[in-house]
């Protein structure tokens, strides 16, 4: 998940946003998403890591090559590509260029967008929590 933040957002408060954003999601879907970091304890879901934007980690980005024995590419997909099912292996340095040439850049909107209103943010959480 790529949330695109004004230019001046503090790191902490960015680092925040994430954490906020995994566990959101872990509990609307506890059934194939987790926080928890653990392998054995995690099952069949999958592990929303917010921590892998703390300082010092690498991230892969749209349209990076991955390290795969078939030259994968990590490509943006659409909501109706991703509800339809797709094979990560359809996404090749092979392939991906005529998939921009068909579909244009889907990360093209997120990367030029202001960013999201972070005192938005505040409000949810704020109205989440004191219902707890």
């Amino acid at each position: 998940i790529y949330v695109a933040l004004p230019p001046d957002t503090p790191y902490d408060a960015g680092l925040l946003l994430c954490q906020i954003i995994a566990t959101v999601v872990a509990n609307k879907h506890p059934k194939v998403a987790t926080v928890e970091r653990s392998v054995k304890s995690r099952g069949q879901t999958v592990y929303v890591d917010y921590l892998q934007n703390i300082m010092g980690k690498t991230l892969a980005t749209a349209y990076s090559a991955r390290a795969s024995e078939y030259a994968g590419v990590s490509t943006p997909l659409s909501w109706k590509e991703v509800d339809a099912g797709v094979r990560r292996e359809a996404f090749t340095i092979e392939t991906v260029p005529a998939r921009l040439r068909e579909v244009g850049d889907l990360w093209r909107a997120l990367r030029e967008s202001k960013g999201v209103d972070l005192s938005r943010v505040t409000k949810y959480v704020r109205r989440t929590t004191s219902h707890a």
